[in-house]
């Protein structure tokens, strides 16, 4: 059975789920507790924040693809017939933030340590950076009801902080997923491939520019010599303006014309040559 809010508050005037002092009743909610993000026991920016020293920024900053662990205001102090679920709240997943945690706390979690609250780790999965201002309803929770006899663990749990910190020792970077990774991989890869494609247009381009050039160069060197021949050709089979001044600017047109396209292949050559 899930604890209504009526009852929730009953538990916390008992002394029980939160130690007094640490809970707001203006975090109740109908069938749920708001939990309150704390601006110490953190990780955030692959920065550690012990409890107790606070984050030095105004906003607690989880840029895309990274991961941070939070920490609550509140601290614990869970009974024997009692166990909790956490979950994240609507607005801290519509920004994109996924929980990287279990969802369960144990009856009896806290009892055993004056100041234990609850770490949880999060990535952004969004495209945004997402920002939380301390004392932000980020996570919510759930009481169940549990039937039975529940008992301490002996010997006592080591401290979550304590945990926390010796199961990420290992990694070589707590603070951004694999899927950042593989985009910062991917970006790098389009960037070399994006090279590599200018570098071959780069080439390419006057090799087609010398090519043209010398197809035009074989098609005035046909038509020269096409037009060569008319002088061979008797004047009454070819028409009169191939003859006189018309000849001259016809030779002179050619001329002109092949002199350009040399300039464009020679300059196609030299681009060649110097390999841009």
């Amino acid at each position: 059975m899930i604890l209504s809010g009526e009852t929730i508050l009953e538990r916390l005037r008992a002394g029980q789920i939160f130690r007094e002092g640490s809970w707001d009743e203006a975090s109740i909610r109908e069938a749920s507790y708001a939990l309150r993000l704390a601006n110490d026991g953190l990780l955030v920016s692959g920065e550690f924040y012990e409890p107790g020293v606070p984050y030095t920024g105004s906003y607690i900053s989880i840029k895309p693809g990274e991961i941070a662990i939070l920490s609550t205001v509140e601290r614990l102090n869970m009974p024997d017939d009692l166990l909790g679920k956490i979950g994240l709240r609507l607005d801290a997943a519509l920004k994109g933030l996924v929980g990287l945690m279990g969802i369960q706390v144990d009856p009896l979690y806290g009892q055993d340590q004056e100041d234990e609250r609850l770490y949880i780790r999060v990535a952004n999965f969004g495209n945004e950076t997402v920002k939380f201002l301390p004392g932000e309803h980020v996570f919510t929770f759930e009481l169940h009801e549990v039937s039975g006899i529940v008992r301490l663990p002996s010997p006592p749990k080591t401290p979550t902080w304590s945990r926390l910190k010796r199961q990420l020792a290992s990694q070589d970077d707590s603070s951004w997923s694999y899927v950042t990774q593989v985009q910062s991989e991917t970006v790098q890869v389009e960037g070399r491939l994006r090279a590599e494609i200018n570098n071959i247009k780069d080439y390419l381009q006057p090799l087609v520019m010398f090519g043209i050039f010398l197809v035009a160069v074989t098609i005035l060197g046909v038509a020269i010599a096409v037009i060569v021949s008319v002088r061979d050709t008797p004047e009454v089979s070819v028409p009169s303006w191939v003859t006189g001044w018309g000849w001259i600017v016809l030779m002179c047109t050619l001329t002109i014309a092949t002199a350009t396209t040399a300039a464009i292949g020679g300059f196609s050559v030299w681009r060649l040559a110097k390999g841009k």
